[in-house]
C-alpha cells in the first residue's frame, strides 16, 4: 500500500489471524513483565549478580535445545495441537511463578524451574506459530502480517518492562506474576484460531 507506513489489511480481513496477533501480543507483554519480575525477585532471593544471570542461562538453554524438536513436531504433527499444548505449559508456568511469590517461595532453584519450563514450552510451540500466518493471509498480506508481528514483538519489549516496574512498584509480585497468568490464558485463546492449519 502506497503512501502507508503500516500496512493494517491482515487485521482487517483475517479474523483468525487478528485473533493470533492479539493473543501473541498481549502473551508477549505479559512475559516482559514476568521477566522483570523474575530479575528482580531472584536479586531479592541472592544479592548475586551470578545468579541473576543465571535467569538467562535458565531461559537459553531450553530455547536453543528445544527450538529444533519445535520445529520438527511442527512438521509431523497437527500445528493447533502443538501451539495449544506449548500455550498451556506456558499458562501453568506462569501460575507456578505466581503461586511461588503468594506463598514467599525463598528457593531461587524453584524460580529458576520455572523459567526454564516456560521457556521449554515457549521454544516447542514457537515453530508451530511462525508458520501460521502464511496459512491465514493471502499472499499479498503476508509480509504485512508478518511485520505487524514484528511490531507487537518490539512494543512488549519496550513497554513490558515499564508496565512490570509500575505493577510491581504498587502492587508487588504477584501482582507483576498475576498479570503474567493473564496475559498467558489470552495467548492460550490465540490457538483456537478459526482457520484450518
Amino acid at each position: 500500500m502506497r503512501g502507508t507506513v503500516l500496512d493494517l489489511r491482515p487485521l482487517r480481513t483475517s479474523a483468525a489471524y487478528r485473533d493470533l496477533w492479539a493473543g501473541s501480543a498481549v502473551g508477549g507483554l505479559g512475559y516482559q513483565v514476568a521477566t522483570v519480575a523474575v530479575l528482580l525477585q531472584v536479586w531479592e532471593l541472592t544479592h548475586s549478580p551470578v545468579w541473576t544471570g543465571a535467569i538467562g542461562l535458565a531461559t537459553a538453554v531450553p530455547l536453543l535445545t528445544l527450538g529444533l524438536v519445535g520445529g520438527h513436531l511442527a512438521d509431523v504433527h497437527d500445528r493447533r495441537t502443538i501451539m495449544r499444548l506449548a500455550s498451556t505449559g506456558q499458562a501453568l508456568a506462569a501460575v507456578g511463578l505466581a503461586a511461588q511469590a503468594v506463598v514467599g517461595n525463598r528457593s531461587v532453584w524453584v524460580l529458576l524451574a520455572l523459567v526454564s519450563l516456560g521457556a521449554a514450552c515457549n521454544a516447542l510451540g514457537a515453530p508451530a506459530r511462525r508458520t501460521v500466518p502464511p496459512r491465514l493471509l493471502p499472499a499479498d498480506q503476508v509480509a504485512a502480517g508478518l511485520a505487524l508481528q514484528n511490531l507487537a514483538f518490539q512494543v512488549a519489549m519496550l513497554v513490558g518492562p515499564a508496565l512490570a516496574g509500575l505493577v510491581v512498584a504498587r502492587w508487588d509480585l504477584p501482582a507483576a506474576y498475576g498479570l503474567q497468568v493473564a496475559a498467558a490464558v489470552v495467548a492460550l485463546f490465540e490457538t483456537q484460531a478459526r482457520a484450518p492449519l
